[in-house]
């Protein structure tokens, strides 16, 4: 059951890894920022014209069909088999769980769930993802390559996922307590497609 204490803790624990996403974009250029630094709107052009210069750099060090090749050959490499559908499938009967079980569990309606894994083949959404991942008990590792079949990712910029990253820690899985936490830091729960 969700307590008081459980959501401070969610609270602490969002103020010590919730990164902003301009901070994160400006260190992978080489800039610090801060997230109480502002860029006033007379220095936003300078700032925005450097950012747009240094960006256009990186383009110039390398062909577009170089990069090209390159991000095929790295996908190739580092592409894990099987779908979402052969994975989610291969999970379940893992933890012996049956189809009902799983998609009660992650809150998920019969029909979707067999729009997931018939022939249609339909691709989820990182909700739904990670409503079965929670379904699933999966851990971190786990948790983090099974988002990635579906070609999703947790991001420490964004407070939902902080919150996500929370619950793994805590081994919260019940979908229903994650909402209510999710909910009581103002975020939007995980939700039904």
């Amino acid at each position: 059951m969700i307590d008081e204490k459980t959501i401070e803790g969610l609270r602490e624990y969002i103020k010590d890894h919730y990164i902003p996403a301009g901070k994160i974009f400006a260190s992978s250029l080489g800039e610090s920022v801060s997230s109480s630094e502002s860029v006033s709107s007379g220095d936003s052009k300078s700032y925005f014209h450097t950012l747009s210069y240094k960006v256009h750099a990186l383009y110039e060090t390398e062909s577009f069909r170089d990069i090209s090749d390159e991000a095929t050959d790295y996908i190739k490499k580092h592409r894990k088999p099987g779908s979402f559908a052969h994975t989610l499938d291969r999970l379940r009967n893992e933890r012996e769980l049956s189809p009902a079980e799983l998609y009660k569990r992650a809150n998920i309606d019969r029909r979707q769930y067999s729009r997931f894994m018939g022939p249609e083949g339909r691709h989820p959404s990182m909700n739904t993802v990670i409503s079965f991942a929670l379904a699933l008990r999966l851990d971190r590792a786990e948790f983090d390559e099974f988002l990635q079949t579906a070609g999703y990712s947790l991001s420490d910029s964004s407070t939902r996922d902080v919150c996500i990253m929370y619950c793994l820690e805590k081994n919260i899985y019940d979908i229903d307590e994650v909402n209510a936490l999710l909910f009581a830091v103002g975020i939007e729960p995980l939700s039904r497609e």
